[in-house]
């Protein structure tokens, strides 16, 4: 499964459109607010750009620093070990597209997502993906359908498939 590197169109600004998102994906971004802020003791920091828009809380958890970040709604929970430097920048917009996803799927998404993980890894176990791993590989809420797929990241990292001076200005563009 190829991972999807593109431009994401900007979210739109219409307020009926924005109260709608808001309500849509509501009890998945409390969730993540409420366990971002318990945890970080902070309210964190808004984040992104006009295509994604969400808080970042730096989270130092062992859940958490072994994913790098989960993605709550409209809340980011990342490890202080992957919020710094071109890395650090490549896995906040791959967790800005997953705010993305909560747009589109709201209250569907958490559930769906870890059944797409859980058919990965199953998968995986069949036909292993080099350079990826088994949560990951297989799952189309990861690769495909967003804006940065996962294993795209060290892609970016490498120098493959984009220089880096147009990474920069793409991650600038994404408020990453």
């Amino acid at each position: 499964m190829k991972s999807t590197i593109r431009r994401p169109p900007p979210r739109s600004r219409h307020p009926l459109v924005r109260a709608l998102r808001g309500a849509w994906t509501l009890p998945t971004s409390l969730l993540g607010h409420a366990v971002g802020a318990l945890v970080s003791g902070s309210l964190g920091r808004p984040v992104g750009g006009d295509a994604a828009r969400a808080r970042l809380y730096i989270i130092r958890m062992p859940l958490v620093e072994k994913l790098k970040g989960i993605t709550l709604g409209h809340a980011i929970l990342l490890s202080p070990d992957y919020a710094e430097g071109t890395f650090g920048r490549l896995v906040l917009a791959h967790e800005l597209a997953h705010t993305r996803q909560h747009d589109v799927l709201g209250p569907v998404y958490l559930p769906l997502h870890a059944v797409a993980q859980l058919v990965s890894a199953a998968c995986w176990l069949v036909r292993p993906v080099e350079g990826s791993d088994p949560v990951h590989a297989h799952n189309p809420l990861e690769e495909r359908w967003l804006f940065l797929g996962h294993t795209a990241i060290g892609e970016l990292l490498a120098g493959e498939r984009m220089d880096p001076v147009e990474r920069d200005r793409w991650l600038d563009e994404l408020g990453a």
